[in-house]
């Protein structure tokens, strides 16, 4: 089911439209009533040169940068967000760093002047030679007797080199210990929907929660949100929960709202899901009904709903919203809304009705034919 979603600008100092609030519903955004303000925001953001930061559900990034990109080619950023709302930031866009000037070339020092040349002095004469007297040639002598030969140096003995001794054996190192994947998922939940306070330290079980509770599912682990008077709290779920259970309303996927209190009991009722769709019996509820003020609230803006269509009497483009045993029929006349009961058995598996990616509550109406 659809949440209302509240967009936020926050504070630009310095300019004209500074210190602006804007504060849009889901249903503005779906009836379009929303475009001409962020088409304006957009505008105004890239006439001033900021960036447009966005904080939304993951299903909503594309719809909201579009609308504000239809006022002007505004950077935008998008960063998804748990919550049940859209907040809108403009903010001033990461400024260059300037070039810093380039150094001038340093001048060459002069070159040093060159030394004059030493004049070359002339060679002297050479003194001419004294000649020597001739010496007198002494008799030869006799040859000396031939020397014996050498005894041949014994070999020397070989060494055997030893062999290297084996390299050490590595250490073996002990098995690290297994990692719990459910420790990192319940930091992700406390920081994501608790603002990275801790959760409380008391676990619920199903028969603990109470209506209007969220559950969160991340493979084993379940979270709870809560609101009251103190604000939001975390809880963790313990035991089973079976998500298939009618007191659980899909809201998205791995996310469900508790609509009434999860009874005790062997055998409780589920939602009849198939592939085919369901087959939904659909009737007005009484005045003072809890369902009817809970689907007013939800898909009438707190308005008292009055009128009723039967199966047969549905329009192409009409929506139609899901509770336990009622329907709320939402139509677009001319540029306003208008709601209606839904009367009748309606098989939501027809070719006429297109149920909406990740809820099995809401359904649009294709074609003047359903039945």
């Amino acid at each position: 089911m659809l949440k209302r979603l509240a967009f936020a600008t926050v504070l630009l100092a310095g300019s004209a439209w500074a210190q602006t609030e804007i504060s849009i519903t889901a249903k503005d955004i779906e009836t379009g009533a929303a475009d001409a303000k962020l088409a304006e925001l957009g505008r105004q953001a890239a006439a001033n040169g900021k960036e447009v930061v966005i904080n939304a559900p993951k299903e909503w990034h594309g719809a909201v940068a579009a609308k504000v990109k239809a006022g002007g080619a505004a950077s935008v950023k998008l960063n998804d967000s748990f919550f049940e709302n859209v907040v809108v930031r403009v903010s001033d866009k990461a400024k260059p760093e300037a070039l810093k000037p380039a150094e001038a070339p340093k001048p060459a020092a002069p070159a040093k002047p060159a030394e004059p040349a030493k004049p070359v002095e002339a060679p002297k004469p050479a003194p001419k030679p004294v000649e020597a007297p001739k010496p007198v040639e002494p008799a030869p002598a006799p040859p000396p007797p031939a020397p014996e030969p050498e005894p041949a140096p014994a070999p020397a003995p070989v060494v055997e080199t030893p062999p290297p001794p084996p390299p050490p054996a590595k250490p073996v190192e002990a098995p690290k210990p297994a990692v719990d994947p459910s420790v990192a998922i319940k930091q992700r939940f406390e920081q994501n929907l608790n603002g990275g306070k801790p959760a409380a330290a008391e676990e619920l079980t199903q028969g603990q929660l109470q209506k209007g509770d969220l559950v969160y599912v991340d493979g084993d682990v379940r979270a709870i949100v809560r609101r009251d008077s103190l604000g939001v709290r975390l809880y963790w779920l313990s035991g089973e929960l079976n998500l298939q259970r009618a007191e659980l309303r899909p809201l998205a996927e791995n996310r469900y709202e508790v609509v009434d209190k999860i009874a005790n009991t062997a055998n409780p009722s589920l939602r009849g899901t198939t592939d085919a769709g369901i087959t939904f019996v659909a009737s007005v509820p009484a005045e003072g009904d809890a369902e009817r003020a809970e689907m007013e609230k939800s898909y009438a803006e707190g308005r008292p709903v009055g009128r009723s269509v039967r199966i047969d009497q549905l329009r192409q483009g009409d929506t139609v919203y899901l509770g336990k045993t009622s329907a709320m029929v939402v139509r677009r006349d001319g540029g306003s809304l208008t709601r209606y009961w839904l009367e009748g058995t309606l098989n939501t598996g027809q070719v006429g009705l297109q149920k909406e990616k990740g809820s099995t509550t809401k359904f649009k109406v294709l074609s003047d034919t359903v039945q």
